[in-house]
């Protein structure tokens, strides 16, 4: 229902304004009081302590915490990753898109005025109600048409700040896939380099048992030993191959998915390998809990959530109140071209007008509850991504604690099987024991060699889940850039 009271207006008397003035104050005041609808997201509780972190420590600095590993290579992929990495190019995009809803939403605060302009030959039927002189005529049209919405009751500011709200939101969202990618690229750097240790001892060990088999076939070939050694030997070399053949075919896998994760094909790609110590720094929770609020992309990105959706609902509220609205017309109109400049040929009109709901059934309070619902919504999955960034916090330092102790244990067994492989050997060559003792010690020496490289590996993914966990060097206030570089690792 439209009402334009530039024309209404005149024809009523001073009481019937005086209660149109008197009815839209009420409304003013009805509309006030049902806006206010707000989950409390201050309420949501991260704890007051960690349970195995040091809340006298300082808490993971902003910026590029991969540097913290010292490794030059990792350095430098990161640096590729940033140039050239088509998944951050998307979640940018993504970024982008919602920035250019903000905008829309925004432009909502200010007048449309768009132009119309129009040439037109008409024709009027002689048979109608009203019989033209000439049925036949032109219409020549210059106009601007203005349209403003009066937000009297904050329809259009809610809907400016939910869509602030969202883009903040979509600001968290991009810093998590960023940190998630970043992340996957350095554990499987690291993944890779391990890969590489265990290929070393691998090989280390088919080359031992080659020597060893060369020597058992002189022995069979003396009469000192018999075939069945020989065999042993033979099956013992066949399975470390086997075991290197397999590790080879892994590294391959990590070598095409760090290809893929900085933008370029595996065939394009060159990486030398690494046989230096690895860096393993730790990460341990400092600080409070309730730091993460700001400091974890995704809780950062479900809080703005739980703002945007609090906004609608006060944007769906005032959908059903009266709309009032500025519109206005002017120009020129003439229906001789040479006249269309005249002072005769202008027109105009300028009013508001207003649209009142009347009847809507139900949809109005479905819509309402639908909107505070999701508000809910919202709020409870702001206090789960509170309570998983706790919980991952807490987890990376148990890992890390337990994936230390573990190394301890595992470097001790490691030089104790490596030390009773030797003996046994010591011993297999002066007859004293047979072939299959070494054989068994062998494959203890080997299988705790792996494992102790294995868990080196596990506490090295440890610490970047920990990054993870502490949300990178990203803040609600600072997004850390990648300083420029160029990479070449070719």
């Amino acid at each position: 229902m439209i009402i334009d009271l530039t024309k209404l207006l005149p024809e009523i008397g001073r009481s019937t304004k005086r209660s149109l003035l008197l009815t839209a104050a009420f409304l003013t005041l009805l509309s006030s009081g049902c806006v206010n609808y707000l989950p409390d997201a201050s309420a949501v509780n991260a704890g007051s302590s960690y349970r195995h972190g040091d809340s006298s420590k300082a808490i993971l600095p902003p910026g590029d915490w991969w540097k913290r590993f010292n490794d030059d290579t990792l350095n430098e992929l990161m640096c590729r990753f940033e140039a050239d990495s088509p998944s951050l190019e998307a979640a940018l995009a993504r970024r982008d898109q919602v920035y250019a809803s903000l905008g829309i939403e925004k432009a909502a605060l200010f007048p449309v005025i768009d132009g119309d302009v129009s040439a037109k030959r008409h024709r009027d039927s002689r048979n109608g109600l009203f019989v033209p002189t000439s049925p036949t005529y032109s219409q020549f049209q210059a106009a601007l048409n203005l349209q403003y919405e009066i937000d009297l009751w904050g329809r259009v500011r809610k809907s400016v700040l939910a869509a602030e709200a969202d883009f903040l939101a979509s600001e968290g969202d991009t810093a998590a896939v960023i940190l998630s990618l970043k992340a996957t690229l350095a554990q499987t750097w690291y993944q890779l380099r391990y890969i590489d240790e265990e290929i070393t001892v691998v090989r280390n060990t088919v080359n031992l048992r080659r020597e060893n088999r060369d020597l058992i076939k002189v022995r069979v070939d003396a009469g000192d030993t018999t075939d069945l050694d020989l065999a042993r030997a033979d099956s013992e070399m066949e399975s470390a191959r086997a075991q290197l053949l397999e590790l080879e075919r892994l590294r391959d896998e990590y070598f095409n998915a760090l290809a893929a994760l900085v933008g370029t094909t595996p065939a394009d790609f060159k990486l030398p390998k690494r046989d230096r110590n690895i860096s393993m720094p730790a990460f341990p929770p400092g600080g409070f809990p309730s730091e993460l609020l700001c400091r974890r992309p995704d809780v950062y990105a479900a809080r703005e959530r739980v703002e945007a959706a609090t906004a609608r609902i006060g944007v769906t509220q005032a959908n059903f109140l009266p709309r009032f609205t500025l519109a206005g017309t002017g120009g020129v109109s003439s229906l001789q071209l040479s006249t269309l400049l005249d002072p005769d040929s202008l027109f105009g009109n300028i009013g508001p007008e207003i649209s009142i709901p009347i009847f809507q059934a139900s949809r109005s309070k479905s819509l309402i509850a639908q909107a505070e619902a999701a508000a809910k919504e919202a709020l409870a999955l702001y206090r789960e991504a509170v309570l998983n960034a706790v919980r991952d916090t807490e987890t990376s330092v148990s890992d890390a604690s337990w994936l230390n102790r573990q190394i301890d244990a595992l470097e001790r067994s490691s030089a104790a099987s490596a030390r009773a492989s030797s003996l046994s050997r010591t011993r297999f060559e002066d007859g004293l024991v047979g072939y299959l003792e070494v054989i068994d010690a062998d494959r203890v020496a080997l299988a705790s060699k792996r494992e102790l490289i294995r868990t080196r590996a596990a506490r090295q993914l440890a610490a970047i889940r920990g990054v993870q966990a502490l949300g990178g060097g990203w803040s609600a206030a600072i997004l850390e850039q990648c300083e420029p570089c160029e990479s070449d690792l070719r």
